[in-house]
């Protein structure tokens, strides 16, 4: 067993994916084990490597890193589950974002170092992981002898470490972290669903108002990547053009007043946005914030 020697615990996207792309960088994935024989032999294959098995512990006894990419809910549990297998000098990973060091106490108490590696991304499956880990960044949280390790997996999966000079090992650090994933990905998800149905209140069929909706929100992203924020932002609020949020206002006041209150909620950050970009003068945002806020 080395450090270059990695245990699986945990067959989802996640854990088949980064496992691809380490034994692709020179990892030896010694194992992948998940709750049925099935899910890890599907792995195991994916990744190339492995040996299949639904005992963790097992597993567990056959690396020097081990890492659990289970759902957040039974980390913890699994970490107390191989904690017999636990060796002093082991070095114990999850992948949580939402989570700090603690949930793999039960790995310290054998000697093992423990630390937390995140990517700042969206694994829809296997396939879109090991395209989308590369270039991405990462969370590492870790204890001292198991920091270098850390980074160097984070290394190999072609990620960037997110600095953040603020951060305190407790779980308050890791949810407000967890939080901007979550609106930036899942709320951003929910966003454009929201936007679909002022097309549907208009007979739109949602499926083709998707395929309408898309190169705007490509052109938009682009922006964000070529000039940030608040540079890309563009339109009525950010011109100050009080009376076409009012018409907006009006118009969903009378044929879809459900879609009113998130457009106000969003309205009011848009418009801090634009204060920020210089495009508005104070009075302007005032008389904005008065309006969406009525």
């Amino acid at each position: 067993m080395t450090n270059k020697t990695v245990a699986i615990i945990g067959a989802g996207r996640v854990g088949s994916s980064v496992g691809f792309l380490l034994k692709k960088a020179g990892y030896t994935i010694a194992a992948v084990a998940a709750s049925s024989k099935t899910s890890a032999e599907k792995a195991a294959g994916f990744i190339g490597a492995g040996d299949p098995t639904t005992d963790a512990a097992q597993a567990a006894s056959k690396a020097g890193i081990i890492l659990i990419t289970t759902p957040d809910r039974v980390i913890r549990e699994v970490c107390g589950t191989i904690s017999s297998a636990i060796k002093p000098g082991m070095i114990v990973i999850h992948m949580s974002g939402a989570h700090s060091l603690d949930l793999l106490d039960a790995a310290k108490a054998q000697g093992a170092y423990r630390a937390v590696v995140h990517p700042l991304q969206s694994l829809a499956s296997r396939e879109q992981g090991i395209r989308n880990l590369p270039g991405s960044y990462f969370r590492i949280e870790a204890d001292g002898k198991a920091l270098e390790t850390a980074r160097d997996i984070v290394k190999s999966l072609g990620g960037i470490e997110l600095a953040m000079p603020k951060w305190s090992s407790d779980e308050d650090s890791a949810a407000l972290y967890h939080a901007g994933a979550v609106a930036v990905s899942n709320y951003f998800v929910a966003l454009v669903d929201y936007g679909l149905r002022f097309y549907q209140t208009l007979g739109a069929d949602r499926k083709e108002a998707l395929k309408a909706v898309l190169p705007l929100i490509k052109g938009t992203l682009h922006n964000i990547e070529a000039v940030g924020i608040p540079d890309a932002l563009t339109g009525p609020i950010m011109r100050g053009d009080i009376d076409t949020v009012r018409q907006h206002l009006d118009a969903m006041r009378k044929k879809a007043p459900e879609l009113m209150g998130l457009y106000k909620a969003l309205a009011q950050q848009t418009v801090s946005v634009a204060s920020e970009k210089g495009s508005i003068t104070t009075d302007t945002a005032e008389e904005l914030l008065n309006l969406v806020k009525e």
